[in-house]
């Protein structure tokens, strides 16, 4: 199979997921669920680091990996499978810029 056809495979995969987390009801609850956990992370994240240096000083590589220590272990205690759980760090991580502001 050639690149395009691969590429509009995987697209149509992605399509059809994100139509699923917005379409459905069981959709809409996991997406809800999983800006859950991520507000949940997102505020010991921000307490860490606050508490260490704060958002001025700190570098991204360091405020990635503030987070993916929050993330295992709030993975660990609250159960959470691995494509939940990289779910939740790609969002976390995403306020990396937010913070920064």
């Amino acid at each position: 199979m050639g690149n395009f056809k691969k590429g509009i495979f995987l697209g149509g995969l992605l399509g059809a997921g994100l139509m699923w987390l917005n379409a459905t009801k069981k959709g809409k609850q996991t997406r809800d669920k999983m800006l859950d956990y991520s507000a949940d992370v997102y505020a010991d994240v921000k307490e860490k680091v606050m508490a260490s240096e704060g958002w001025d000083k700190m570098t991204k590589s360091k405020y990635y990996q503030i987070v993916e220590e929050a993330v295992n272990k709030y993975a660990v205690e609250n159960d959470l499978v691995d494509s939940v759980r990289n779910m939740v760090e790609k969002v976390v991580k995403a306020q990396w810029k937010k913070g920064k502001k």
